[in-house]
């Protein structure tokens, strides 16, 4: 990663398109096989969003330009199977491509083009892929006779571009060390290219048996691109011993009368030119038969005269049976040093079980020596192989030749033996279930419809001819659109049943020359199939758990498939954590029981993870349902995508009270009643304030046996068993040490270490690799540079809307008094933003059933708190209240014991001393040190405001407020009522720049309204709250100047968005505060452009905004583009709208249901708007007919930009007769709409009758010269128009000549 980042830092370019900048990489390598990441970054001035991003990556190789990757407006479509898009890093401006399994194909330049509104920019990649040859020799030593030939061959195989050198040279022999270059006596072969678009190649050098060459060395040098250094292979040459020769008079006369001979041969040779019969080497063969890989059968014929030739090539058929396979005659002209010539194939029927079915091809290479006049001839046969067989496959080649009487035969064998051809099975026979096929088929849907969507006629042709599928099936699917071809194909397979699906998939890995990289994914999937002892997750995430009762389940749990010495312990530990985990802890209670986990858990939403905005406070951040995918608590160990691992360290965040612990709890007790992950032998339950008290070095062994003594005895037979063993670590925020993942690494569990080396060394991987591990937190904890260690990172986001509604009825038990409070709560936006979170609920539901429940004051519901300020007055007062034997009436609870007046002043002091310090969690000295003398006195105040919590393995507690906003409100109440010397609390709150303060703020402003002061009264009877020094830092930040967007820069953009956080703040500070002589004194001494841009903005927020903003007299400018707010938001803000003079609302995805909002500011009578900005919001036809409604009857608007939405030809014809209408607007761009030649032919007519448009903006509408013609007659009648955008769609440039000679009545216009 290093290494790219340097390397990208030395080598970007830059393309510079308005204020957009993409930088890219411009030439990356890789190599076939790989899977390579296409660099592309881009510049950003402000907070992204993705709904008003566009990515578009394209390859080009020569003239072909095609898609790859298409992500636009938040959805995405890849085109290139393995091509993928990292959403998270999107959010980061960076749109770098990832390619998996890169291909030959895949070579070329690639255009990465990046729009975010109307700025756009490109960059290119050029991507280069080489493959590295294998090279190999047919032999390492040759034994040769005197006098005898013999043919080395050098083999380069699978290896890509086609650009090489290959190089000969003999090496001295023992009598000379010298080197000869023999390159030009060699004969090398013709390419051949492999359907991968790989290439081979075979050179052949004849070597003759001479006594000086004994023990010389033959070299293969080969030179590629993709070799660091060249590639050799050496081939030693022995001659063989000659006959003893025991008298040197017949050595003499034998050599005497051998050279006469040779001599007299030589003469008549060269007088007569007579024929020289050639040398015939043996067929060579590749080393192995793979069905993806085609087998080279090479044989040559050497040194012969004439050149008159004929070589033929057989399959044997049976005993006595052989088919020609083809036959080539050499050409009688007079040739160039290497000729090519065509073989025409013979084919022959065969029987598909009688022998191997190949597809052949032939090469032939001819070459002239120059000095001796003779020739050679290399002939290669190629069989593609497309099934295999077990059985003998055996080729022959023949060559005739008018210099030997009888045809040269040579014959190869081919052994096919069982599973040669295919070294991965098709489907294992031990699968976990019979309906296995029609699983995966539903498990790796849309990775397989990505993969065969763009290219899916070979594969439904090819099903066909194996009878899958009928004719009747593929013409369906072929009517069908694009996007839906692939999904139709696997509807199909899956309703036909378990053969089909498996036959299906059968077929798919064969196609890997169609989809390159599918056959790999298949494979995958189905292992997780596979019933294997080490997969303890298999049967979790393929089938469906049954709903249990809790109570139900037998004390005896039956124990199956554990090693008989841990069995026993295993039932006892599940016991221990049924007792333990029943009942929720340690939220307080309503009727003295703690209720049980099954009555009172309700299902969280969990999300891969987010990065998160550090400006903001956590439990005030934008949540949004829909980013990411979401997943359910049984999915949290399960592989993140078919085919990968399961995760084997999962780090699970969320906010304070969001329901961690529960969700811990919930897991561990389903584990031990056997509903979830039963594939793990046992389940480790560990809180991080119990790891708090361990002060001495412990070995994980012994952690285990303090915090499960039941364990003890098995604990190290246990530890055995490191893949079935599950850890959960509850709360790492609260943990005491440092994470030092570079600390030294433990391996042996019986070793004593420091307990946050231990938790580490878990984490790492070092101590028990194959355990799993599952670690909760809140989201300030964990350093990004530490995320690498956690191979998923999920997030709970709370309760939905839905799930509060069920969470009220758990908790009030009475339908129809839980729906009245659900509804009631709703309407008040201040405690409905925070009801997402369980604890809150909690709050709100102990008070309203200690309130009128209990008292039968339901029929008073409707005077409960209003403000979260409001409540939490209520809440503690009844906390307070109800914790004596005789409960007193919440209303009219007032502290009027001195050492409860001063108690909860150290009360306040502790809370606020743990905002300061980020402290949640409060060991016992600390907390009885401060607040009580006698720490056994059950009446203590403190004791019905702090929850206490046991530590069993140290016999100890811990103290801490019920929930984080409780322990913001009392540092509020410490702030606004304690005077120490030198320190101003309220300026220290409102001055600081932390967003550990947001809720504190609001806090502080509601303590010191009018409408709480009794309230307040009542818990502080001897404070004066400090009202006149709030009030002034309210109005301070309030008028902090938030700098111009046309000022900003990279650097100072965080200072750009922590100014608006303040003026966000001050708004809520205002709302709790009430106070509204200060709301109109901050309202009249701030500015009227108001700019809340690209700040996340909640309903709560928006409701918070509305209130300051009715007492502004005029607003001039108010900026909301990419707030998030969504409909529901900006229905708080419709009645501002109205007033407001420039109104823009760009890239908030109002839809259709925002877009009625803000038509019904338009419909207002006292409508000011005039400039209205609504780009990138997914307004439908449906939104444009209700604007096109508004703007019959408004008179204000004068520029309506609608750019980048869905209004396509039916709303275009809404707003054109609107238009016909209107009389007051002047500018109106409708850009990027889809309205096409209908939309154009309705904007045309408009035109027409329309005198008020100055400028028309329909650019990137897909309107063609159709659509153009219509307004050569529109322009010839109006005379106002003086710009008309329409010359950037698909227009041709006759049509655009043809537009801008028109006869225009206006001859200002200009046309764009």
């Amino acid at each position: 990663m290093r290494h790219f980042l340097t390397e990208f830092t030395t080598f970007c370019i830059v393309s510079v398109a308005a204020s957009l900048e993409v930088m890219v990489i411009p030439v990356i390598s890789a190599t076939i096989g790989e899977d390579i990441l296409l660099s592309c970054l881009f510049t950003r001035t402000v907070q992204l969003n993705l709904s008003y991003i566009v990515i578009e990556w394209n390859h080009r190789v020569g003239t072909d330009n095609k898609a790859v990757y298409l992500f636009e407006f938040g959805e995405y479509e890849s085109y290139r199977p393995g091509s993928s898009l990292s959403i998270n890093e999107i959010s980061k401006a960076n749109a770098s491509l990832l390619l998996k399994n890169v291909t030959i194909q895949d070579v070329g330049s690639y255009s990465c083009t990046v729009s975010v509104f109307s700025d756009k920019a490109t960059g290119t990649v050029t991507l280069v892929v080489t493959v590295p040859p294998t090279v190999s020799v047919n032999t390492v030593n040759i034994d040769i006779e005197l006098g005898e030939d013999k043919a080395i061959i050098c083999e380069m195989k699978h290896f890509y571009p086609e650009d090489h050198s290959i190089s000969w040279f003999k090496r001295g022999s023992k009598d000379s060390e010298n080197q000869v270059d023999l390159t030009s006596r060699a004969i090398t072969g013709k390419l051949q290219e492999n359907q991968d678009g790989t290439f081979d190649l075979l050179s052949f050098l004849i070597v003759k048996g001479t006594q000086a060459d004994d023990g010389a060395s033959y070299v293969c040098k080969i030179s590629h691109e993709a070799l660091k250094t060249p590639l050799q292979k050496v081939v030693s040459l022995t001659i063989k011993a000659s006959r003893t020769r025991s008298r040197t008079l017949m050595t003499s006369l034998l050599t005497a009368m051998i050279t006469a001979a040779v001599c007299f041969g030589t003469i008549i040779l060269y007088s007569s030119k007579r024929k020289v019969a050639p040398t015939v080497t043996d067929i060579v063969k590749s080393n192995h038969l793979h069905m993806d890989d085609p087998l080279s059968l090479v044989c040559a014929a050497f040194w012969f005269k004439p050149k008159a030739i004929s070589a033929s090539w057989y399959r044997e058929e049976g005993k006595s049976q052989r088919v020609l396979i083809s036959k080539w005659n050499s050409p009688l002209s007079s040739t160039k040093q290497r000729e090519y010539s065509r073989v025409e194939d013979c084919q022959n029927e065969q029987e598909p079980d009688q022998t191997l079915e190949a597809e052949h091809d032939i090469a032939m290479t001819l070459k002239e020596h120059q000095r001796s006049g003779a020739y050679s001839l290399i002939s290669l046969l190629t069989i593609r192989t497309t099934e295999a067989r077990n059985k003998k496959l055996v080729y022959s080649f023949e060559v005739e030749h008018n210099a030997v009487k009888r045809r040269v035969s040579k014959v190869v064998v081919l052994e096919n033996k069982a599973g040669a051809c295919d070294s991965t099975k098709y489907f294992p026979p031990q699968m976990k279930r019979t309906d296995w096929a029609i699983h995966a088929i539903e498990e790796g849907r849309r990775t397989v419809v990505n993969y065969i969507s763009p290219n899916i006629l070979p594969l439904l042709n090819l099903l066909m001819h194996k009878r899958i599928i009928s004719e009747d099936d593929r013409d369906i699917i072929k009517e069908k659109p694009d996007v839906d071809k692939g999904r139709t194909l696997l509807d199909m397979m899956s309703h036909r049943g378990q053969q089909s699906c498996a036959e299906f998939l059968k077929v798919l890995q064969d196609t890997e020359d169609l989809y390159p990289g599918l056959r790999k994914f298949i494979t995958t999937l189905l292992e997780s199939y596979i019933d294997k002892d080490d997969r303890p997750l298999t049967n979790l995430l393929h089938e469906n758990l049954p709903i249990a009762s809790f109570e139900s389940i037998s004390e005896k749990l039956q124990i199956t498939n554990f090693p008989e010495e841990i069995s026993e312990a295993v039932a006892a530990h599940k016991c221990t954590l049924q007792a333990q985990m029943e009942r929720i802890k340690p939220y307080f209670v309503f009727d003295n029981t703690r209720p049980l986990l099954q009555e009172r858990f309700t299902s969280l939403v969990i999300l891969n993870v987010r990065e998160r905005n550090k400006t903001e406070h956590e439990l005030l951040q934008h949540r949004d349902y829909t980013a990411c995918d979401q997943i359910d608590i049984k999915q949290l160990l399960s592989p993140s995508a078919p085919g990968e691992k399961p995760p084997r360290v999962t780090l699970v965040q969320g906010v304070a009270g969001i329901g961690k612990s529960v969700m811990m709890q919930k897991l561990a007790h389903s584990w031990a009643c056997g509903m979830i992950y039963t594939g793990f032998y046992i389940l480790l339950y560990f809180s991080f304030r119990e790891l708090n008290t361990i002060k001495e070095k412990i070995s994980l062994i012994e952690l285990i046996a303090q915090s499960y003594p039941h364990l003890r005895a098995s604990c190290n037979k246990i530890l055995e068993f490191p893949h079935k063993i599950l850890f959960l670590f509850d709360g790492l925020d609260e943990f005491k040490f440092p994470l030092e993942f570079n600390s030294r690494s433990v391996v042996d569990p019986s070793i004593a270490q420091h307990i946050n080396s231990l938790i580490i060394n878990i984490i790492k991987g070092d101590l028990l690799p194959e355990a799993t591990v599952l670690i909760t937190s809140r989201p300030t904890t964990i350093d990004l540079d530490h995320k690498t260690y956690f191979n998923r990172c999920a997030e709970i986001l709370g309760f939905s809307t839905k799930e509060i509604d069920a969470y009220f009825l758990k908790c009030l038990k009475d339908k129809e008094v839980a729906d009245y409070v659900f509804r009631t709560v709703k309407s008040i936006d201040s405690l409905f933003g925070l009801c997402y979170v369980p604890a809150f609920c909690d709050i709100l539901c102990f008070y309203l059933h200690k309130s009128f429940h209990r008292k039968g004051k339901w029929s008073q519901i409707s005077s409960f708190p209003r403000t979260i300020t409001d409540l939490f007055l209520r809440f503690t007062k009844c906390l307070l209240a109800c914790g004596s034997d005789e409960e007193e009436d919440p209303e009219s609870f007032c502290i009027e014991d001195d050492k409860d007046k001063n108690e909860i002043i150290k009360l306040a002091q502790i809370a606020w001393d743990g905002i300061i310090n980020k402290t949640i969690v409060f060991s016992a000295k600390d907390v009885e040190r401060n607040l009580s003398q006698n720490p056994q006195d059950k009446k203590s105040f403190w004791k019905k405001i702090l929850t206490k919590e046991s530590l069993k393995m140290m016999q100890s507690h811990i103290w801490q407020f019920f929930h984080l906003t409780h322990q913001e409100f009392f540092a509020a109440l410490y702030c606004v009522s304690v005077n120490e010397p030198g320190v101003d609390h309220v300026h220290k709150a409102f001055s600081s720049k932390s967003n550990v303060f947001e809720i504190v703020l609001r806090f502080t402003a509601g303590l010191v309204s009018h409408n709480n002061r009794k309230l307040v009264k009542q818990l502080m009877p001897q404070r004066q709250v400090k009202e006149a020094e709030v009030l002034d830092a309210i109005k301070n930040v309030a008028a902090v100047e938030v700098p111009k967007e046309d000022t900003l820069t990279p650097e100072n953009i965080t200072k750009y968005t922590v100014h608006k956080r303040q003026k966000l703040t001050a708004s809520h500070c205002l709302y709790e505060a009430a106070n509204e002589s200060l709301t109109q004194l901050v309202a009249s001494q701030t500015s009227d452009v108001v700019n809340f841009s690209y700040v996340s903005l909640s309903v709560t927020d928006c409701t918070a905004i509305a209130n300051l903003l009715s007492y502004y007299p005029t607003i001039q400018t108010l900026e909301l583009d990419g707030c998030k707010a969504g409909a529901a938001g900006f229905q708080r803000l419709e009645c501002i709208f109205s007033r407001v003079k420039i109104l823009s609302l760009e890239g908030n995805m109002l839809e259709d249901e925002g877009a009625e909002i803000i038509a019904n500011a338009l419909k207002s009578e006292k409508c000011r708007i005039e400039i209205l900005r609504l780009k990138h919001n997914s307004i439908g036809e449906k939104g444009a007919d209700q604007i096109a409604e508004a703007l019959k009857t408004n008179s204000s608007l004068k520029t309506l930009g609608l750019r980048a939405n869905t209004v396509r030809a039916k709303g275009a014809h809404s707003i054109a007769k609107a238009l016909e209408i209107n009389t007051t607007l002047r500018v109106f761009g409708l850009q990027f709409n889809k309205i096409g030649d209908e939309g154009a032919k309705y904007m045309a007519q408009a035109m027409k009758t329309n005198c008020s448009l100055v400028e028309l903006r329909l650019g990137d509408n897909d309107i063609t010269e159709r659509g153009s013609d219509y307004f050569r007659s529109a322009l010839g009648v109006n005379d106002t128009l003086e710009e008309l955008w329409i010359l950037v769609n698909n227009i041709s440039n006759d049509g655009k000549e043809r537009l801008k000679n028109a006869k225009h009545k206006n001859p200002n216009l200009r046309l764009n």
